[in-house]
Order: structure tokens, then C-alpha cells, then sequence
């Protein structure tokens, strides 16, 4: 190791030591990582500290500038040939397009990643492809066919899978569960979440258990629970965009329950300017769903009917045939991979 590799490692080492306490300066490190990784380092450092960078711009909901990071990283793996470094950068490219509501773009970079003939790829990029094809099922209300790939993602759990990927793939079984009001079974999945995330101090992913932990006790009419959840996960660390945005939409909806309405308006306004912000485009519809369904409530119909026009819009700019006719696509070439896998084939 030379001596430019030790110092890029170093700076590495540090950004990620300083993720929760000093995510500023954490970005800062990691950008200074990747500029000096560019001479005198190795293919694989390089792409790592690209990987830093992006972790870290993504963090902060800077989607575009966290794909600029990294689709240099994704030229050097294929000018070298690092087959289990480009799986992972095309998953994390995936999940950029997720963000941004590019559902069409995210499945070609998930389907990519569960090629089974690039016997190169690591499992926890098939694992992230199935869980990020839950995701759009799961945006697309089709709950039954984001379980079936979450679950598929489980299948593949093994003793050497890291723990950052199973709380995720947990936390994503408790939103289907919960959406398919198997609360029990969610309830299941989201104690081993809080387990895992508490061991490793997962502050980003420990907020989503809190929100969970929330809607939970909301289901149950615990009331002083849910407003105690909120309250424990308003106190992590918030510094990710879409954990904000999430905190924000779960208050709105524990607001509402409780019939504190124009308190419900400003969290869910609050979770719509942020999402607006970063392009997030997975957020928007649904928050303005919600905003429809509390003004109706409140007996305001001009303001529901605006809201309820906004979630169409949005809901079918992201939804749009061809999004489903990709799918269908993409449940067919998994059908013949695996003969042996139930398969569901979306009607166009």
C-alpha cells in the first residue's frame, strides 16, 4: 500500500466514523477521499471512496449529484473488470431512480442485478434487487407482490450477509405486513429490526423503526404509545432527507388519528415541501393522498378535491403502462431463471 492509498483510506475510515455525530463533515471527508483517490490509488479504492461520497450525498436527499459520484465509479468496475463492485453500483444507481420516482429506469439496474449468469455478483445484490422490486410493487399498492420479493430477499439471507442489509429487508417486511394489517407478524419482523439496528447504531434505520413502532400502536388505539415513539424517534438523529420526510408523514398520521387536524396539515405540508426539494417523487403522491383524505375530513372540499387531483397526477406520472408492462417483463425472465419460483405476470 502506498503511501496516497494510506491516506485516502484514512480519510475514509474517519467519514464513516463521523456519519451520525458530523455528517457535514463526513461529506466533506469523503469528497476529499474520492478527489484523491483519482491518482496512485487502486481501481477498488477508488470506486470505494466514490461509494463514500455517494453514501453521504445521498444522505442528505442530493440524489443527482450522488449519481454523478458514481457513474465514474461504474466506468472503472467495467474498465476492470470488478464484476461484484459494478453489481453493487448498479443497485445503488437503482435505488437513485427509485427516489427520484424513475420506477422504469430502477428496474432495468435491479434486473440487471438479478442476471444469474454474471455468477460474479455478490448476494447482496440480488438481495437489494428484490428488495428494491418490493419497493416499486409496494408503491404501486400491489403489498402481496412486495412480500413475494421480500421474501425472495429473505431466502437468500445467510450467516455471512451483513446486518446493515437485514434491518433493511426487515424494516421493508414490516411496511408490507403492516399494509396488509398482519400486525402481529409485522410486529415480529420489527423487533428483530430494532434489535439489529440498535447493535450496529443504525440511527438512519432505528428512525424507521420508530415510525413503525408508531403506526403499530396506532393500529392498537395506543395512543400515549404511538405519541411516545414519536417523540423517542423524533430524538435520533434526522439528518437523512427521506428519514425526515417518513417522521413527518408518520406524525401527520398519528395527528390525525388523535383529531388534532391542522397540526396533521403542517407535519404533512412539512413532508411535502422536503419531498418537493429533493425530487422525491416516491413521497409526493402519497403525502398528497393523505392530505386529500385530512381535508376531507375536516369538511373542506375544495382543498380535498385539489390534493386528491395532485395524488392522480403525480400517482400516474409514476405509475404509467409502461412501468407495468416492464414488470411483467421482468416476472417472466425471474419465471425462467427460476422454473421452480411462483411467479405473478402483471397485466400490461
Amino acid at each position: 500500500m502506498n503511501s496516497s492509498e494510506s491516506q485516502v483510506l484514512a480519510l475514509l475510515e474517519r467519514s464513516k466514523q463521523l456519519t451520525y455525530s458530523e455528517p457535514n463533515t463526513s461529506l466533506a471527508l469523503a469528497t476529499e477521499a474520492a478527489q484523491q483517490a483519482k491518482t496512485g490509488c487502486s481501481p477498488r479504492l477508488q470506486i470505494a471512496a466514490s461509494h463514500q461520497q455517494m453514501s453521504m450525498l445521498f444522505a442528505f436527499g442530493q440524489i443527482h449529484e450522488g449519481c454523478h459520484a458514481l457513474l465514474p465509479a461504474l466506468v472503472i468496475a467495467e474498465a476492470n473488470d470488478l464484476e461484484a463492485e459494478r453489481g453493487d453500483l448498479l443497485h445503488h444507481l437503482g435505488v437513485a431512480h427509485y427516489t427520484l420516482g424513475e420506477y422504469s429506469t430502477a428496474i432495468d439496474y435491479w434486473s440487471d442485478c438479478l442476471d444469474l449468469g454474471n455468477v460474479q455478483f455478490a448476494n447482496e445484490t440480488r438481495i437489494n434487487a428484490h428488495i428494491g422490486l418490493g419497493q416499486i410493487y409496494f408503491a404501486c399498492s400491489r403489498f402481496a407482490d412486495a412480500l413475494r420479493h421480500h421474501r425472495q430477499a429473505e431466502s437468500r439471507i445467510n450467516a455471512q450477509t451483513n446486518h446493515e442489509l437485514q434491518a433493511r429487508l426487515c424494516i421493508n417486511l414490516v411496511a408490507d405486513l403492516y399494509a396488509l394489517e398482519d400486525f402481529a407478524a409485522a410486529q415480529v419482523a420489527l423487533n428483530k429490526a430494532e434489535a439489529i439496528t440498535r447493535t450496529i447504531q443504525h440511527l438512519e434505520y432505528l428512525g424507521e423503526v420508530f415510525s413503525y413502532k408508531s403506526l403499530l400502536a396506532l393500529a392498537r388505539g395506543e395512543y400515549l404509545e404511538a405519541n411516545a415513539y414519536i417523540q423517542e424517534g423524533r430524538h435520533i438523529v434526522h439528518f437523512w432527507a427521506w428519514g425526515e420526510i417518513s417522521w413527518h408523514i408518520v406524525h401527520g398520521r398519528t395527528q390525525q388519528a388523535q383529531g388534532q387536524l391542522s397540526a396533521a396539515v403542517a407535519s404533512f405540508m412539512s413532508a411535502l415541501d422536503m419531498s418537493k426539494r429533493m425530487g422525491c417523487g416516491h413521497k409526493i403522491f402519497l403525502i398528497h393522498q393523505f392530505l386529500a383524505g385530512l381535508f376531507r375530513e375536516m369538511g373542506q372540499a375544495p382543498e380535498a378535491e385539489y390534493h386528491h387531483r395532485l395524488y392522480q397526477e403525480n400517482f400516474h406520472r409514476l405509475l404509467d403502462p409502461q412501468l407495468f408492462a416492464r414488470l411483467a417483463q421482468l416476472e417472466q425472465q425471474l419465471l425462467q431463471s427460476h422454473p421452480t419460483t411462483s411467479s405473478i405476470v402483471v397485466p400490461a
